[in-house]
């Protein structure tokens, strides 16, 4: 998986976010189409860091957006954001079993589908990606406030948390629950 990792709070690995809009695409049904999946990333790919389009009001951001080499190394990030997205989805049984003890009365079914796969993204990062679990869960956190509600960071944050200190499957901690 290509990307810099960042040790940097508040911020997002560009193939994070597109791993994320593929798995919201997943997670609509679209798990067997790879191809409508890539095509609605490449579509998103033209969306700034704040969701917004670019402006092209000047020459030099038109010639820009045009640079090949910024279209492949997109390419590139779009690519492994569906990779990570294909191994985080083979993994999120695992993943709704290891949050269901610390998501209180927001089991699997009842959360929103950003915040469940903003969870999945997070645990797949600490468990099987390499991430430190404050990393993972920071990136999680950070994808929870830009493409979730005002409280889903929180919720994120407090979860994986959790998880996280039960040692990341279903089999650790203590089992309590923490509404979040």
């Amino acid at each position: 998986m290509s990307g810099r990792p960042s040790s940097r709070k508040g911020t997002i690995r560009p193939v994070r976010r597109f791993a994320l809009m593929a798995l919201y695409q997943f997670d609509s049904g679209l798990a067997g189409d790879l191809d409508a999946v890539r095509d609605a990333l490449e579509s998103a790919s033209e969306l700034d860091a704040s969701g917004d389009l670019p402006d092209l009001s000047t020459a030099a951001a038109r010639v820009e957006a045009r640079d090949p080499e910024l279209a492949a190394e997109r390419a590139r990030t779009i690519e492994d954001g569906l990779g990570l997205a294909s191994l985080v989805w083979e993994h999120r049984h695992d993943a709704d079993r290891a949050v269901k003890p610390f998501a209180g009365e927001w089991p699997v079914h009842r959360q929103p589908i950003i915040d469940r796969n903003v969870l999945r993204l997070g645990w797949y990062g600490f468990t099987h990606g390499g991430d430190a679990p404050a990393l993972a869960i920071d990136e999680a956190v950070e994808l929870a406030k830009t493409f979730s509600t005002e409280k889903s960071g929180a919720f994120v944050n407090a979860v994986l948390d959790r998880v996280a200190k039960s040692g990341g499957t279903s089999g650790g901690g203590s089992g309590s629950t923490g509404g979040g």
